[in-house]
């Protein structure tokens, strides 16, 4: 009989242990992972698709169905519906939003509480034996071969302190090098979270490592990785000072010293150029001996080029797991670049709290579509998001982008960048002097 067929089609929704998807019977998706992922009531036999169909190279993130409230029920036979039926309001995610304050609070509660415990005047000791695990431990990243190759070509270069080895062209070693120089011999346990932010500039994401500081403008480099577990994929530059804009360099730390080379002396004195001109003569001796190259542009960095998503306000761009014959993993944000810099920038700049509170309700818009995207499993959607309010640098989204990177990195698997952002933003500091040793 129909009817029992029907009967038994909501008996087997009401049993299936998945999340419901939110747009229910009128879901637009095709994708066979997000209905392999959420459940969706079976439809009614006269009842006609009416999904619309996706155009361009990315799929945009579409507007709910305006007739439809946010709480939907679903009709069920008479003998069938009870208020479990009653669909959520809230998606996955925007629930993992809402917990996101609280776990700050209970680890700001949990922390303040652990002060007088006896772990707070334990230390660890940094085995000189073992600078490579000395380093992943306090930054949770491990350094390429170049890394350290660069050190030891400085401590041949130079007769006394290796990190000034640089001087001649106005940079110097810093970070993770300031480890490897011994000059940090133990730390206390309950403080490991503020190595953290050692040498860690106002714009840098998470995905960016300074190694290297310049005397001007906030000038440092940093090797740029997308995957906290992977190796660098480039050494880029910041001008702190001046902008959010990090730009690539080089593919190690050679060939972007290299190039600073070549630009010191173009504008170098009489007086300066004998000793950049030997700085750069042992710097290629050196690199062609280890078979280092110096080049700009490589291979691998064009072929991380084709893999960015999204170039974001610091236009180094992010790169997440993509597949374009479903289109799944990212979907462009809900505003262009440009309309979201406004609505920043109208937040930053509003006179009263109700100008405010009407600029981040445009935001929020944003925010919430950006979830759906992730409920989708277009994780990269939170994750541009996320870039570009950390990047705008207002103090006023930053627990937003904060909650943006928490379901983005979730997701992807990331969760040493988390751990690195939630550190920055407890401390977030302009100025150039960011040392915490």
């Amino acid at each position: 009989m129909p009817g029992d067929c029907e009967n038994e089609a909501f008996l087997a929704y009401k049993n299936d242990s998945r999340m419901p998807c939110r747009y229910g019977a009128k879901c637009y998706q095709k994708n066979p992972l997000h209905h392999e992922k959420y459940k969706h009531p079976p439809k009614k036999k006269d009842e006609k698709a009416t999904q619309k169909k996706q155009t361009g190279s990315k799929r945009k993130i579409e507007e709910p169905n305006c007739d439809r409230e946010e709480s939907e029920t679903i009709s069920l036979p008479n003998n069938l519906e009870t208020e479990e039926t009653h669909l959520g309001t809230k998606s996955n995610d925007e629930k993992v939003i809402e917990n996101i304050e609280q776990e700050i609070k209970e680890e700001s509660t949990i922390s303040h509480n652990n002060s007088n415990s006896a772990d707070d005047d334990s230390f660890t000791i940094l085995s000189p034996d073992n600078m490579e695990e000395n380093i992943l431990n306090l930054f949770l990243v491990k350094m390429p071969e170049d890394f350290y190759q660069l050190y030891e070509f400085c401590k041949l270069t130079s007769n006394e302190d290796p990190l000034k080895t640089l001087k001649p062209i106005n940079l110097y070693l810093v970070g993770p090098y300031d480890i490897l120089n011994c000059k940090l011999k133990s730390f206390k346990n309950n403080d490991k979270e503020k190595y953290l932010r050692h040498w860690r500039y106002y714009y840098d994401p998470p995905e960016f490592q300074t190694i290297i500081r310049g005397d001007k403008d906030g000038l440092h480099f940093g090797y740029w990785r997308d995957e906290i577990t992977e190796k660098p994929i480039f050494v880029a530059k910041n001008k702190a000072d001046v902008n959010c804009v990090i730009e690539p360099v080089a593919e190690n730390i050679f060939g972007t010293i290299n190039n600073c080379i070549e630009d010191a002396l173009k504008v170098a004195n009489l007086f300066e150029k004998p000793s950049i001109s030997q700085l750069h003569k042992r710097l290629k001796e050196f690199a062609h001996k280890h078979n280092i190259t110096l080049e700009r542009k490589t291979d691998k960095m064009r072929s991380r080029e084709r893999k960015v998503v999204a170039r974001t306000f610091h236009k180094a761009g992010i790169v997440v797991p993509y597949n374009k014959k479903t289109q799944l993993g990212y979907r462009e944000l809900a505003v262009m670049d440009k309309e979201l810099q406004k609505i920043l920038k109208d937040i930053d700049e509003a006179g009263s709290s109700e100008e405010r509170k009407k600029a981040m309700s445009k935001l929020d818009e944003i925010v919430r579509l950006a979830t759906i995207a992730a409920d989708e499993c277009d994780f990269g959607t939170c994750l541009e998001l996320a870039h570009d309010l950390f990047s705008s640098g207002s103090v006023h989204v930053e627990k937003i982008a904060l909650q943006m990177f928490s379901i983005a990195y979730t997701h992807l698997d990331r969760l040493g960048f988390l751990e690195i952002v939630k550190a920055h933003l407890k401390d977030r500091k302009r100025g150039t002097d960011l040392s915490v040793i």
